[in-house]
């Protein structure tokens, strides 16, 4: 709280102290005038008590009315002020009204006891105040000082001792109270503080326990949703590695070539399907993570979706879909890895829900920004699932008690891709019509668009070329050169650079190209890469495998010179790009 806001909530604490005792100070000083009026009848000329008794009528009259205002309207901040005046006028006209009986002949007595006695009363009558108005030392001073002056400078102007000292004593005892009123004031002040201080603190207080709360709730969710994937991904993983154990066992035993090439088809299939759910669990994994950062950059989106859309456009066949898309030759400025993960994943959901009908991909412009849309005739969404769809392993039920497929991902990993990328994403559906997701990607620049590499699984053959092969991960290792050497390549493997690089020194050897892992355990894949050209003294190719997924790393390979290839390898892209760099 500032110091200007502490200071107000004071004030109002303050003034809401003596409104309160205001109906108790009313009816006491009421019968005080009354007692006091009818012992003067009398002793003075009757105007005097009955004047005294209706101004203070009037008065308390007033202070009663503004009492009763306040108890439908409280006192604010903004209205303090305002009922702060009014108190502080209420006592001084309450204490100008005793003071003035000091005004009148005969309340300056000849008889020193009568003197005494009318000392004592107004004296008294301050005195009584200070427990009242002490709150509010403004309402305090505004009623003791001119309860108190008028006498006691009657006293004093009389030049007899006598009086002088009671005018005298009148003044010590006036300053005594105004000094006792300011302590107290303190006191006060100290209190209203404390209980502002123990509500904040209890406010902070139940502010921490709702923080606790919302963060216990996260953590059982959280717990929830690992006992989830620990079930799901369990189920799912086992039914693929199940049915390659069995297409594996019945390979050693077939000597059929036709039913040997029927099971390896199948074996390849139950792997893809299985790198599959594998990449799904590593993309959501990193994305929660805050592994993922994106790396913007300007380019021709049709590039990108023609890329995309080959990859299914003979599964859509196979379906009997009509697969189209209308060409974007806009620029658009975004991570193309990402983006062309969310647009495989909404294409892929797409086919898997449409038995019939069509996958359109369209876009359009729009206030600088180029809206994709992904649009097939399927099931469609049910009004109940559409705050779901977005979530963790949630899969819609496809009719026919078909199996689902998948973890139920998909959309999770797309919701996930465009907050990183900071790309609106929507969606209509509608049962048995279809649905539409539509990604807004703001424009790119033409002219900032940076020439790439061409897509080299488009280029045929292949050429035969000396390879060092660097993974110090044995299975990694057997496996990469098992294939190169099968598609015709000369391969020299090894777990560590120094390995390779006492090879070379000792053989006639000279690599047309180098395939690396990132990581080795002596060096890094670039650095291994490096050391290699120096020992032959030559520039060859060189191919990074990484399994990061932040642009940071693949802009540190790319800006080496070297070629990147995320992994889990796709043997295709593998063959296609060592074919390309070795040409």
């Amino acid at each position: 709280m500032s110091e200007n806001l502490k200071n107000r909530y004071v004030f109002v604490e303050q003034v809401k102290l003596i409104a309160k005792q205001a109906p108790s100070m009313i009816w006491l000083t009421l019968v005080t005038t009354t007692i006091i009026s009818l012992a003067l009848l009398g002793n003075v000329e009757n105007w005097i008590p009955l004047s005294l008794i209706g101004a203070m009528v009037i008065l308390n009259g007033s202070r009663f009315w503004h009492y009763n205002k306040l108890k439908n309207k409280d006192i604010t901040a903004e209205n303090v002020s305002f009922h702060g005046a009014v108190f502080v006028i209420f006592s001084f006209m309450g204490g100008a009204i005793w003071g003035s009986l000091g005004l009148i002949p005969p309340m300056l007595p000849d008889d020193p006891f009568l003197l005494v006695l009318t000392a004592a009363l107004i004296c008294g009558l301050v005195a009584g105040s200070v427990s009242y108005l002490s709150t509010y030392n403004a309402a305090f001073f505004a009623y003791a000082i001119p309860c108190i002056s008028p006498f006691a400078i009657r006293c004093i102007l009389s030049q007899h001792d006598m009086y002088i000292a009671v005018g005298l004593l009148m003044f010590l005892f006036l300053a005594v109270n105004m000094f006792i009123s300011h302590m107290a004031q303190k006191n006060v002040l100290r209190s209203i503080n404390l209980v502002q201080e123990n509500r904040e603190l209890i406010e902070k207080l139940k502010h921490e326990k709702t923080k606790a709360d919302e963060a216990r709730n996260i953590a059982d969710h959280n717990n929830v949703a690992k006992s989830r994937f620990l079930a799901t991904a369990s189920h799912d993983l086992r039914q693929p590695l199940h049915a390659m154990v069995l297409f594996v066992e019945a390979l050693q035993h077939e000597k059929n070539p036709a039913k040997i090439k029927t099971l390896i088809q199948k074996v390849s299939q139950t792997s893809e399907a299985l790198r599959n759910l594998l990449g799904s669990l590593l993309d959501i994994s990193k994305i929660e993570a805050g592994g993922m950062e994106p790396s913007k950059s300007h380019f021709k989106l049709s590039e990108m979706l023609n890329e995309v859309i080959q990859e299914f456009t003979d599964l859509a066949q196979e379906k009997g879909l009509d697969i189209s898309y209308h060409p974007c030759e806009r620029a658009v400025y975004s991570d193309k890895e990402m983006l062309g993960r969310v647009f495989r994943n909404l294409i892929s959901n797409a086919i898997h829900y449409t038995d019939q009908g069509y996958v359109n991909i369209s876009c359009e412009e729009e206030n600088g920004y180029v809206i994709i849309r992904v649009a097939d005739s399927g099931i469609g969404i049910p009004e109940s699932n559409k705050k779901d769809i977005f979530r963790e392993f949630f899969q819609i039920s496809d009719g026919d008690n078909k199996p689902t497929h998948g973890l139920g991902l998909g959309l999770s990993i797309v919701d996930g891709l465009c907050r990183l990328l900071d790309h609106e994403i929507s969606f209509t559906s509608e049962v048995g019509l279809g649905s539409t997701f539509s990604i807004k990607i703001p424009q790119g620049n033409l002219n900032r668009i940076i020439l790439e590499t061409p897509e080299l699984d488009i280029l045929p053959g292949d050429v035969i070329a000396k390879t060092i092969i660097l993974n110090n991960e044995v299975a990694a290792l057997e496996s990469i050169s098992g294939i190169m050497r099968h598609w015709g390549h000369v391969v020299a493997d090894f777990n560590t650079c120094d390995e390779a690089l006492e090879f070379l020194a000792s053989e006639d050897f000279i690599p047309d190209l180098v395939i690396s892992d990132i990581k080795l355990s002596d060096a890094s894949g670039i650095v291994a890469i490096d050391a290699i050209q120096m020992q032959i003294a030559q520039k060859i190719p060189g191919i990074i495998l990484t399994g990061e997924g932040s642009g940071a790393v693949i802009d540190e390979v790319r800006s080496n010179g070297f070629s990147v290839l995320q992994k889990p390898v796709q043997p295709a892209k593998l063959r296609s790009m060592v074919s390309y760099l070795v040409q």
